[in-house]
């Protein structure tokens, strides 16, 4: 009875995990933009290797060249954030490639580093007034709580009274704060908003997010009907966590773009999207996502295109190429011992093998593109090597062949029930993350959900009392995870089945269950 529960519940995972990978890979027709170029889009121009947070670091002059020369056939304008670190030539290299620029100077909480910034920006736009579209004195300075609205309007008199020549001058922050502070109205020449359907307060899906930016840009325009108003920040994130309805995805993000451009053009809307590359520091702050709004990844190799059919995963055959590798192991194992002796045992093997592939094939992805730090890349790299030995012992157990022996430190041998209570544990801990502090969390569902279907169907005899307090644990906060998220997350939908199926697993155990 329990082989064939394990054929038919592998058959039905294998076909799930075939049909996403085709999912991934398949081209998508989408409607073309009404445009080859963007109006004006963020450039920050970090690599894989560099970070604003490094203070010392200057971005070398040819670098910025070849960004520039990239994105011109994208677009005709850029925005930057500051003039330091080697972004003051940022105008000169714009202005020979015909492009022009929404100069940044960043504000901060100390006074003298401002006025060293308004002061480069100043000097830069002085130099180069033909290629600066706008100065912006600012960015989110408001949302984080670092200067006041009378503190920025002294700043940007200080740019302005700099100037050798009138420029239009401008702050930019979310555009709550623009309607809490309309008193900032006065200094500038006109209204700068940013508004991420993604990251509002109540997320909007991709489906209604076109028209709530344009509804969000009528009542800004209304409210401030004396001032041109610039969208300065809008987009979608390609990479990340669901919030809601709100899903980052690469078909999303190229959905986004090409509607936007669309109403922006039809409503005669100002904007600069965001932004013109992934940048991998931000995820230190913003988990996945942050590092996934850019229109080229971090390689400057391009994402997002205005016309044509989209492919969610460029490289998806390279993934279905790992998946199928580790797919391979469990049968593999077994031909080589010639341990697989009737058809069940191979249909098991297989099938089991390669949806547990396919799991192991996404944590790899996952842990390439969510890992930041050494650290993570440790805990990562070192799941996936626990969810690869195990998932081979539970294939073979499923298909009803000896467990291998796997020795640890100390002469202990790792065992089925103690691979069930790490995974029990490391999900645990990952759902009260998701509890507490989940804004900037993942749903890493591939990295538990293969011990969730195995130990399901495996039935072992319960567990310690312990490990059922924390199991109990894991099912409570899955739960608050699910409340928290809402109805229409359906990554935290996922999460939480796969909590409560690995829970269910060492709380529910059936009269008769095998002896591990």
């Amino acid at each position: 009875m329990r082989r064939t529960a394990a054929l038919i519940v592998t058959a039905l995972c294998a076909v799930a995990a075939a049909l996403f990978l085709y999912d991934k890979g398949r081209a998508t027709p989408l409607a073309d933009g009404v445009s080859d170029k963007v109006a004006c889009v963020s450039y920050a121009p970090f690599n894989r290797d560099q970070t604003p947070f490094n203070e010392a670091l200057v971005i070398p002059r040819a670098q910025i060249e070849r960004d520039l020369a990239a994105l011109s056939a994208f677009t005709r304008c850029v925005r930057t954030y500051s003039v330091d670190q080697g972004l003051h030539v940022v105008p000169e290299v714009a202005e020979k490639l015909g492009m022009q620029v929404y100069l940044g100077a960043w504000i901060g909480r100390k006074d003298e580093k401002n006025r060293a910034e308004i002061a480069r920006a100043a000097e830069a736009a002085n130099a180069h007034p033909a290629a600066i579209r706008g100065l912006i004195v600012g960015n989110e300075v408001l949302l984080r709580g670092e200067q006041t609205a009378a503190a920025l309007a002294d700043y940007i008199g200080l740019l302005r009274a700099g100037l050798t020549r009138p420029l239009p001058i401008t702050y930019a922050d979310v555009w709550e704060f623009w309607i809490e502070s309309p008193e900032l109205a006065n200094a500038v020449d006109f209204v700068t908003i940013h508004l991420l359907p993604y990251w509002e307060d109540d997320p909007t899906p991709i489906d209604t997010a076109i028209r709530h930016v344009m509804a969000v840009w009528q009542e800004v325009s209304t409210a401030f009907s004396s001032k041109p108003i610039l969208i300065g920040e809008v987009g979608w994130p390609s990479e990340g966590r669901r919030r809601e309805g709100a899903e980052p995805s690469l078909r999303n993000q190229t959905r986004f773009v090409r509607e936007f451009m669309a109403a922006a053009e039809g409503a005669g809307a100002s904007y600069n999207l965001i932004e013109a590359f992934d940048q991998p520091w931000k995820r230190a702050m913003e988990g996945t996502v942050g590092g996934a709004w850019g229109f080229f990844d971090a390689d400057r190799e391009e994402k997002v295109f205005t016309k044509g059919p989209v492919v969610e995963w460029p490289d998806a055959g390279l993934w279905t190429g790992l998946a199928a590798a580790f797919a391979l192991l469990p049968l593999g194992f077994a031909l080589l011992r010639r341990e697989a002796k009737d058809a069940a045992t191979v249909a098991i093997l297989a099938l089991g093998g390669w949806g547990a592939g396919v799991a192991l094939s996404l944590q790899a992805r996952h842990m390439a593109v969510a890992s930041r730090w050494v650290d993570e890349w440790a805990v990562n790299g070192g799941w996936l090597a626990l969810s690869l030995v195990g998932s081979w012992m539970l294939v073979r157990a499923l298909a009803g062949l000896p467990v291998p022996v796997v020795p640890l430190a100390r002469g202990r041998m790792l065992s089925l029930p103690m691979l069930r209570f790490a995974a029990l544990a490391g999900m645990a801990i990952a759902s009260l993350g998701l509890l507490f502090n989940a804004r900037y969390r993942d749903f890493p569902v591939s990295m538990f959900l293969p011990f969730a279907v195995g130990f399901v169907l495996l039935r072992l005899p319960p567990p310690p009392r312990e490990q059922k307090a924390v199991a109990l644990l894991l099912a409570a906060a899955a739960f608050g995870v699910l409340i928290n998220e809402g109805w229409l997350n359906t990554h935290a939908w996922m999460w939480t089945a796969t909590a409560w199926a690995l829970a269910a697993a060492a709380l529910v155990t059936p009269k008769g269950a095998a002896r591990g």
